[in-house]
């Protein structure tokens, strides 16, 4: 549960634009890349980490959770592209991709939230026993 908390407070310090106040321009684009790239590393590690824990459990929610950490690490590459290849894609289309990639992300959070595990009972049966004959 930190874990979670701290991931959305450093992804609402990057959508907020909220960097330290000693950095100047340039480093403050520089300090901001960082650590949405280093963001999308660790949403990376938690979606493979999850990935095992489903394999485990096989549950649904697990499975949701899994897919949500991938989305939140593609989104992370995607938006920081730029900075590792020369490819450069129309800024208003890679916004609204990157917006429905969030929204897919906490609508799989939501799903794995609200959806309830089925617990298998088994019935009892009785027993038979030699000597209670």
């Amino acid at each position: 549960m930190t874990i979670i908390i701290i991931l959305l407070f450093t992804y609402l310090a990057n959508l907020l634009n909220i960097q330290p106040v000693y950095a100047t321009g340039d480093d403050k684009q520089n300090i901001a890349d960082i650590f949405v790239f280093g963001s999308g590393i660790f949403a990376a590690i938690l979606f493979s980490l999850s990935l095992l824990a489903y394999r485990n459990l096989m549950t649904k929610r697990l499975l949701l959770v899994s897919a949500a950490f991938g989305i939140f690490a593609i989104n992370a590459i995607v938006s920081k592209l730029d900075l590792f290849t020369p490819l450069h894609i129309e800024s208003s289309v890679l916004e609204l991709i990157l917006a429905i990639l969030n929204f897919v992300a906490l609508t799989f959070f939501f799903f794995a939230i609200v959806t309830r595990t089925k617990i298998n009972t088994k019935t009892a049966t009785p027993r038979s026993h030699s000597w209670e004959t």
